[in-house]
C-alpha cells in the first residue's frame, strides 16, 4: 500500500513544492520517490524502467488524483527518525534538477535492481540517454552513490 502522505512530507522536507501540470517537476517527484524508497523511506511503490527511468504508474496516479495535496504539501504525517536522516541526506545530495534525478535513479536502478556491475551500469546508462553530457553523466553518477553506496563485486560474493 503506498503512502502518498509520506511522500508529501518528503518533498516539503527537501523544500520542494511541486506543480504538478509541470513534465519536469513529475519526473523529480518520480525520480526523489524512487531514490527515498530505494534508500529506506517505506512509501510502498513499485517501480519498473520507463523512458525517462526508473517510474511508477501508481505514485503518477496518486500525483493526479491528489494534486492539491502534493501541490500545498498538504500533509499530517511524520518520518520516524532514521526516515529523517535519509530525506536531509537526499536534500543535502541532490539538486532539484529532473536530469541529474534521472541520471541518479537510472544508475541506481542498473546496479541495483538489475545487480549490474558499475562498468556495466553505466554503459546501459550511457546507451538509453546519450542525449546527456559526459559531465552531466559524472555528476548523477557520483550523486547516487553517494546517496546511495552500492555493494562491490566483492561485498556480493562475501554475501
Amino acid at each position: 500500500m503506498s503512502d502518498v502522505d509520506k511522500i508529501i512530507i518528503c518533498f516539503k522536507e527537501i523544500g520542494f513544492k511541486p506543480v504538478v501540470k509541470k513534465f519536469e517537476h513529475r519526473i523529480i517527484m518520480q525520480k526523489l520517490a524512487y531514490l527515498l524508497q530505494r534508500r529506506g523511506v517505506e512509501l510502498g511503490f513499485e517501480f519498473s524502467p520507463y523512458v525517462r527511468g526508473p517510474y511508477s504508474p501508481q505514485l503518477a496516479r496518486q500525483i493526479f488524483d491528489n494534486r492539491e495535496k502534493f501541490e500545498k504539501l498538504q500533509t499530517s504525517a511524520t518520518l520516524l527518525p532514521n526516515e529523517e536522516q535519509i530525506v536531509e541526506q537526499c536534500k543535502e545530495t541532490f539538486e532539484l534538477k529532473a536530469s541529474m534525478l534521472e541520471i541518479a535513479a537510472t544508475y541506481v536502478y542498473f546496479a541495483v535492481e538489475k545487480g549490474e556491475n558499475e562498468l556495466d551500469a553505466v554503459r546501459h546508462l550511457k546507451q538509453l540517454k546519450p542525449f546527456f553530457s559526459e559531465a552531466q553523466f559524472a555528476v548523477g553518477i557520483s550523486k547516487a552513490k553517494q546517496f546511495l553506496p552500492l555493494a562491490t563485486d566483492a561485498d556480493r560474493e562475501a554475501l
